[in-house]
Formats: structure tokens, C-alpha cells, sequence
């Protein structure tokens, strides 16, 4: 299923983070975002749960991919662990979240997709798609 178009709410958080208003608790959702135009972003999912001042990855409520950093480099975080990807910096994300099987993966998107990672979840709350911006 494609999500278009989104509705997003940035009043939820204290930082430059948005969620969905629209969670999923079943089914298979897959989303794109372009990243290319930002020098440092996140784009991942959260359940409810995640704080105002809380960053995606950094609890154990989101997951995401990230672009940022003194080095510029991609990385993988849930629950503040950040797992380097050894990637180039994707101009589109794509997100396939599939409740059944209990994973999100994160596609590099350009001619054709890479997986740059997957991740198994564990949760009974409806997960929201989920990004912040650093800088465009």
C-alpha cells in the first residue's frame, strides 16, 4: 500500500521532527522521501510512546536510517545504538514497513532500490512514519 498524501503533525515534538498522523498496527505500508536536498535528516517510525524532545532511534520506541554527522555518514539507530552502513548518501528513501513479518527496511532509491537495512520490531502500538530535518 503507498501512503499519499501524508499527514503530518510537527506540534507533537520541540525539535525539528515530524510524525504521521496516520499509525499502522496492521499490513504491509511502504513510503518514499527525498533526501537529497538536506545536508543531515532521519527518516524512520515511531510509535506514540516517543517524547517531545526524544529523537528518532534514540529510544526504544523509533527506528530509523540517518545522514549526519562531523563525517557524513549513514547510519542505522534504535535505542541510541547506531550501526554504520558503509553506504553512499541515498537521494531517496524508501521505507517498507511489513507488520506481519515484524521488520521496517530502509531502501536507497535511485534507478533501481538497495537495502541499506532492516531492522525486527517488537511492539503492540501502531507504528507512524517519522523524519526530521537538519538542514535543506
Amino acid at each position: 500500500k503507498v501512503l499519499s498524501p501524508f499527514h503530518w503533525s510537527a506540534c507533537e515534538f520541540c525539535i525539528s521532527q515530524v510524525m504521521c498522523s496516520q499509525g499502522f498496527l496492521t499490513g504491509s505500508h511502504y513510503w518514499e522521501v527525498i533526501t537529497k536536498d538536506s545536508d543531515g535528516w532521519a527518516v524512520g517510525v515511531a510509535h506514540e510512546m516517543i517524547g517531545k524532545r526524544e529523537k528518532l532511534g534514540r529510544t526504544e520506541h523509533s527506528w530509523c536510517v540517518e545522514w549526519l554527522g562531523p563525517k557524513k555518514q549513514l547510519s542505522a539507530w534504535h535505542k541510541d545504538q547506531e550501526t554504520l552502513l558503509q553506504k553512499d548518501k541515498p537521494l531517496k528513501v524508501g521505507v517498507f514497513l511489513e507488520l506481519q513479518k515484524k521488520t521496517v527496511s530502509f531502501y536507497s532509491i535511485t534507478d533501481k532500490e538497495m537495502l541499506l537495512h532492516t531492522f525486527e520490531i517488537s511492539t503492540s502500538h501502531p507504528l507512524y512514519p517519522a523524519f526530521w530535518l537538519f538542514t535543506l
